[in-house]
């Protein structure tokens, strides 16, 4: 069946026929792209569950002061040396004129500065314990508004408005910044909007420059590029198509990550195709029966391997996070479209050209492929590499082990996480307005807790929470009329968007739940600590499940036990390792903490993208021992593969650094960890441990099936 399709997609009139489906879906993919920014979701608590405790604070808050999602927008103005009086009357008429710009979903600004205010300065300044509207330095002063995020694209457009209101009004020698939830968001959306055009870009030249090198034929370089491109933006259009609908809820990290795994994963299966295709060329066959072949016969290892990524991918669906939740079926998309494409888009293009894509490299054999593999071409690398298996696989099984072991101790560094509000590598007007407050006020004051109590509750609530250690001011808001339920406002010490404010959330419910059984606690920093309790469950079903499912396969494509259990056991230990390396090193480069979602989408991107090597290699490793014995074709599998897969490998890692380029540390953080784990993958798990550990088991690795036609020499 697939030697008829390969026959159907590569002739005459079907890769006519594939390349005008593939352009005319590849321009609607194009289109719908363009928007694809306008419909991704903003705002973490849009990603929590339902049931989670500040998911439900913020209804009840909405419930009882009758308004909508309303995100707190922080006005901080500072003069070195002292605000004057015409500062805050300045400040004080900025107020009154933000307030007349009308700005959806705004509420009113209420100006104490201006000679408007019935309170004295003075008194209004020591309202709370010293905390009010102007610093105790008197250098600073706040302005508070808040917009209802429930009117998409009301925070970005209102504190566009607001800023560019301050620009007009500017006061020499007096700074402004918008900063507070909603200053900080609005900046993540425009951070993220300039960093997708930059990933795009570094992803595309990457890719190209890593091609050229790889095949050293402008043609071929292009092919897998045109290809990837292609497929790209059909999944792009798919995934709009779906948030649109209201079908699924994707924020911009998951666009970004569909982006490096299509182009990543994509690229890799176009090598593999257009490397089986090229032994096809070597071995003598015309180009009209060698691509045919090669696809019927790359087709099995290659599907499964993309089978394996998309069934990891599904298995987020589990996931509680909607963030998670939603990301598995964009990524099995993505991988779905770019498998489509490889079967289909990229035999046509190449049967198209036919042996004119190997311009400039010639389809000249490197040698028989029926011999030994030292006795292959001497001076070959993979060749000594498989001579060292043969000598030295005992060692190599306890060095590589051991290493990977010493690695993996990294893990055992402490380290917080990075929330909402942190993780910009880059400065902001929101992060140098947050340091501005920092500096000139209780730091918690920019993000609040928000405590929903009954109303007789609000007495014993505030009195406990001034008691705790980590709260500076604990204030009751009047309720609404005909509520029966009152929120008190909770401001921290300390940095409310840090990964000790989400820790000091945990006793602060506590407290509350004490004395109010139905209170309910929300605001940033506790939807920093749900987000990363609720990621923390996800993890420890996640993980055991993406195993079952990629052992499950893997014992399907080998037909084997023994092969799928120590492949799995090799790619956790190598995850395992790059993890700690890179937690480490993180940690001592002086980061505010790890991505909340660091180990799980790591290890989803490690694990499933790892056992992609494995297939390719193992498959051939097995096809080889029919003939040769399961050592001896171990070998010569490791030997034909190796520099595809090392160049697939390069070139997958080199798509996951390119988020390195990206001003959010998590993204970063993500990047180098997939990157660095794919290169000791690539490099050392699958090119010695693999090989040595199958080459000391010899036939056993196929139990309870056999391979070999012919017994194995004993190894060495």
């Amino acid at each position: 069946m697939t030697r008829r399709f390969a026959d159907a997609v590569t002739g005459p009139r079907g890769r006519w026929v594939t390349i005008a489906v593939w352009l005319a879906i590849g321009v609607a993919g194009f289109v719908a792209r363009s928007h694809i920014d306008d419909v991704t979701a903003a705002g973490q608590s849009s990603f929590l569950p339902k049931n989670s405790e500040s998911t439900r604070a913020l209804d009840a808050l909405q419930h009882s002061q009758n308004s909508g999602e309303e995100v707190p927008v922080v006005l901080v103005f500072d003069r070195d040396g002292g605000l004057t009086k015409a500062d805050l009357s300045a400040i004080g008429r900025i107020g009154d004129g933000l307030n007349r710009l009308k700005i959806t979903g705004a509420t009113p600004i209420i100006d104490p500065f201006s000679g408007d205010s019935k309170a004295p300065l003075g008194d209004v300044a020591k309202i709370a314990d010293g905390v009010g509207p102007i610093s105790r330095d008197g250098e600073a002063a706040l302005v508070v508004l808040a917009i209802d995020a429930g009117d998409r694209g009301a925070i970005v457009s209102g504190v566009q408005r607001i800023r560019e209101y301050l620009g007009e009004h500017q006061r020499p020698g007096l700074n402004a910044y918008v900063t507070g939830p909603g200053g900080i968001a609005a900046d993540l959306e425009q951070v993220a909007n300039e960093a997708g055009k930059t990933l795009l870009i570094a992803t595309l030249s990457l890719v190209l420059i890593l091609l050229l090198v790889v095949y050293r034929a402008p043609l071929l370089a292009v092919l897998p590029l045109l290809v990837v491109g292609a497929a790209y933006m059909v999944a792009t259009g798919i995934a709009y198509l779906l948030i649109k609908s209201g079908a699924i809820t994707v924020n911009t990290e998951g666009t970004f990550l569909l982006l490096v795994l299509v182009f990543g994963a994509g690229t890799d299966y176009s090598l593999l195709l257009v490397h089986r295709y090229r032994e096809e060329l070597q071995g003598g066959k015309p180009a009209a029966l060698a691509l045919p072949t090669a696809l019927s016969e790359s087709m099995p290892a290659i599907a499964a391997s993309g089978g394996t990524v998309i069934a990891a991918m599904l298995v987020l669906l589990v996931a509680d996070l909607q963030s998670t939740h939603w990301l598995g079926p964009i990524l099995a998309i993505g991988v779905a479209v770019m498998l489509a494409a490889a079967f289909t888009l990229l035999p046509a293009l190449l049967s198209l050209l036919g042996e004119r894509g190997f311009w400039r490299v010639g389809r000249a054999p490197r040698g028989s492929l029926d011999t030994h593999p030292v006795q292959k071409e001497p001076r070959d690398p993979w060749t000594r590499v498989a001579e060292l298996v043969r000598r030295r696989s005992r060692p190599i099984i306890f060095l590589v082990s051991g290493g990977l072991a010493v690695l993996a101790l990294g893990n055992l560094t402490h380290h917080g996480t990075i929330g909402f509000g942190q993780g910009e590598t880059r400065p902001t007007n929101s992060s140098r307005g947050t340091a501005v407050l920092n500096e000139h006020f209780p730091p918690g004051i920019g993000s609040p807790l928000t405590a929903v109590v009954k109303a007789e509750e609000v007495g014993p609530v505030v009195a406990a929470m001034k008691k705790l250690a980590s709260v500076k001011l604990a204030l009751p808001v009047p309720p609404t009329s005909g509520s029966d339920e009152t929120v008190v406002v909770v401001v921290l010490r300390g940095n409310p968007y840090s990964g000790e404010a989400a820790d000091a959330v945990e006793g602060i419910r506590e407290r509350l739940h004490a004395i109010a059984p139905s209170g309910l606690l929300g605001g940033i920093p506790a939807e920093n600590y749900d987000i990363e309790q609720t990621n923390a469950r996800d993890t420890r079903l996640i993980v055991p499940l993406v195993l079952l499912v990629v052992g499950l396969i893997l014992a399907a494509v080998l037909r084997a036990l023994v092969a799928p259990a120590y492949l799995i056991l090799t790619v956790v230990l190598s995850f395992a390792a790059t993890l700690g390396l890179c937690t480490f090193a993180f940690s001592e480069l002086g980061s505010e903490g790890t991505a909340f979602d660091l180990v799980l989408l790591s290890f989803l991107f490690l694990v499933a993208l790892g056992v992609d090597y494995n297939i390719f290699l193992m498959a051939r490793a097995r096809e080889e021992s029919a003939g040769r014995g399961t050592r001896e074709g171990a070998l010569v599998a490791l030997v034909n593969t190796g520099g595809v897969v090392t160049g697939a490998g390069l070139i997958l890692a080199g798509t996951f650094a390119t988020l390195t380029l990206l001003p959010l540390e998590e993204l970063v953080q993500i990047g180098a960890t997939v990157a660095i784990g794919v290169l000791l993958d690539t490099f050392i798990v699958r090119a010695l441990l693999i090989p040595a550990i199958t080459y000391r088991l010899g036939e056993r690795t196929w139990w309870p099936s056999s391979a070999a036609a012919e017994p194995d020499a004993e190894p060495q």
